[in-house]
């Protein structure tokens, strides 16, 4: 499988599967190792890729924060933590999905691929996302109420981005075969 549609399968575990509240959450566990694997393979075809440690990085402590979180003790005490701690455990998944899009994005350019535009806005959605969520929670700015939703569908477009570009060279797909020498 390509190394986005991995990506893909994993953000969408994440975002449309919730457990039950006494239960441990495997499903967050299994989108995140799944987003892990699809780095691994898109770092191995692709190592030409930009921001490589920081994606390296971002994607471990994403995965290994998720596997803490999991819990349904540790998602309870999370439920009533301070939203800033919130925001903090969130903050490497978006991290690496918002760094994700920045390197697709300059591996798009440097391809001369049509549309590679796309991956600035769904990482522009995350990061506003990112900065109203600590104005509105930190700085009091009721008037951002909402804002946050610009994340969840840059992180959305994030995984129609990975569907739809997956079989790009630039992105990890295969090689296309050479034509062969006519006779």
């Amino acid at each position: 499988m390509k190394p986005l549609y991995w990506i893909a399968a994993g953000l969408a575990l994440v975002v449309f599967t919730k457990a039950p509240a006494d239960r441990y959450d495997y499903s967050e566990v299994l989108g995140n190792a799944f987003v892990l694997i699809g780095w691994i393979k898109l770092a191995r075809t692709r190592p030409e890729i930009p921001l490589r440690l920081t994606l390296w990085y971002l994607a471990v402590v994403a995965f290994l924060l998720s596997t803490v979180l999991s819990a349904a003790d540790a998602r309870a005490w999370l439920d009533d933590a301070d939203t800033a701690v919130v925001w903090a455990a969130s903050l490497p998944a978006l991290g690496f999905q918002a760094t994700l899009c920045h390197a697709l994005t300059r591996q798009a350019r440097t391809a001369g691929a049509r549309g590679g535009w796309w991956w600035t806005v769904a990482e522009t959605g995350i990061l506003v996302a990112l900065v109203s969520t600590v104005l509105y929670d930190g700085a009091g700015w009721s008037w951002l109420y909402g804002v946050g939703t610009l994340g969840l569908a840059g992180v959305l477009l994030v995984i129609v981005l990975c569907l739809v570009y997956g079989p790009a060279v630039w992105a990890g797909g295969p090689e296309p075969d050479p034509e062969p020498e006519p006779t």
